[in-house]
């Protein structure tokens, strides 16, 4: 049984992808044995041939269709040995030290912990992969700067000890859990398409009174936006599901007035302070940025008419939304 299962979920982010199991290829480390696993997710491009070819040491398996993040994930962990998981975006390159870093804390951890570790930039750039959990003072950037007005407060700074950041979630682009704790957390939530599902699941481990770690002295690159940014389409699409997840994050974990008061903001927020920047995209189709705002209204008008009609805040492309009754 290797110590480690290393599970990427890609979806055509294959010159990326080629760098991270670059980078994982040469790690022969003798303080931890791993294996690694590629779940692609359906990119039915003839790609995936190459790279069993090139890479006859690692595990590929196609998902049956481009069922999400969190689909891809469970089913990485379901055809796994080890007894440690380290979920990892394909637009990363690891280091052996990093690995072994987040392996050694996350045996000492309470039950039902997360661990992760500083994320660096291509031109060495610091990046901030963790953040609050959602509510009403840190829903939008206006309700953030509305209540930094009246209360005067700075942006909250997340405990620091040691070589350790706790913050509310980390991103799920580099994410270490023990196997039981991941079984005991269960797994993460394929209600999610793309986008807050990481936030969902370090939200239920905090639930079980796990630690939701940063380590200070482990570091790995990533590089956003491999798969999610191949064109304007996919680019409108993507930045959609975002503003769709948030609600599908909300319907769950929050109830009552809370919940009422949250979706309608993100509604206005969305729909009428987004109707103008819109309109621009439309009569301004020739400049890129514009005319992807454009495309992300349409689609969030097409999502709120669905959501009338359906009655589930899930995204069309949830894998579950079909047994939504």
């Amino acid at each position: 049984m290797p110590d480690i299962s290393i599970i990427i979920v890609n979806y055509r982010g294959w010159n990326r992808l080629s760098q991270c199991l670059d980078s994982l290829t040469v790690i022969k480390d003798s303080r931890f044995s791993h294996e690694v696993i590629v779940v692609d997710n359906c990119s039915n491009d003839g790609q995936i041939a190459n790279f069993r070819k090139i890479y006859p040491e690692f595990s590929f398996i196609i998902n049956s269709g481009n069922s999400g993040f969190a689909n891809g994930c469970n089913l990485g962990a379901a055809n796994s040995h080890g007894a440690f998981f380290l979920f990892l975006n394909p637009d990363t390159v690891v280091n052996a030290d990093a690995l072994f870093l987040m392996l050694e804390e996350a045996r000492v951890r309470k039950a039902y912990s997360v661990i992760s570790c500083r994320q660096i930039k291509e031109n060495g750039s610091e990046d901030r992969p963790y953040g609050k959990f959602l509510s009403l003072s840190t829903l939008t950037g206006w309700l953030r700067a509305l209540c930094k007005m009246f209360s005067g407060s700075q942006i909250k700074v997340f405990e620091q000890t040691g070589n350790f950041i706790y913050p509310d979630w980390v991103s799920g682009s580099v994410v270490m859990v023990s196997r039981i704790s991941f079984q005991g957390i269960g797994g993460w939530d394929d209600d999610f398409w793309m986008y807050f599902e990481d936030v969902d699941f370090c939200r239920r481990a905090n639930l079980n009174n796990g630690d939701i770690v940063i380590l200070k002295n482990a570091v790995v690159e990533h590089n956003h936006g491999g798969s999610s940014r191949i064109n304007k389409r996919v680019t409108a699409l993507t930045k959609t599901e975002v503003n769709i997840s948030r609600h599908v994050y909300i319907s769950k974990h929050e109830t009552g007035m809370t919940a009422f008061c949250m979706h309608a903001i993100l509604i206005l927020d969305n729909i009428l302070f987004g109707l103008l920047p819109a309109l621009s995209g439309a009569l301004l189709f020739f400049i890129k940025d514009l005319n992807i705002i454009s495309r992300i209204y349409i689609q969030l008008i097409a999502y709120y008419l669905n959501v009338l009609k359906s009655e589930t805040w899930l995204s069309k492309r949830s894998v579950n939304y079909p047994l939504i009754k």
